[in-house]
């Protein structure tokens, strides 16, 4: 497995978790002052929509290294 796929298969999982996190928000993760910090400035459901385009642009990027 060379560094490409390695980064790939990350970016996958990264978006994977960005899109749990948008649509799941558990409370451990949702109540970090960071993401408050995004619903303060986008309100909820601006940064739901945010995580959501993040986390497909980033599974894209990943299948896009994949099939290089």
């Amino acid at each position: 497995m060379d560094t490409l796929t390695i980064i790939a298969y990350a970016l996958i999982l990264y978006g994977v978790f960005t899109l749990y996190i948008a649509y799941f928000k558990p409370k451990a993760i949702w109540n970090i002052g960071k993401i408050q910090g995004f619903v303060q400035l986008l309100t909820e459901t601006g940064t739901v929509v945010f995580f959501s385009i993040v986390g497909i642009v980033t599974i894209v990027g990943g299948a896009l290294l994949l099939m290089r």
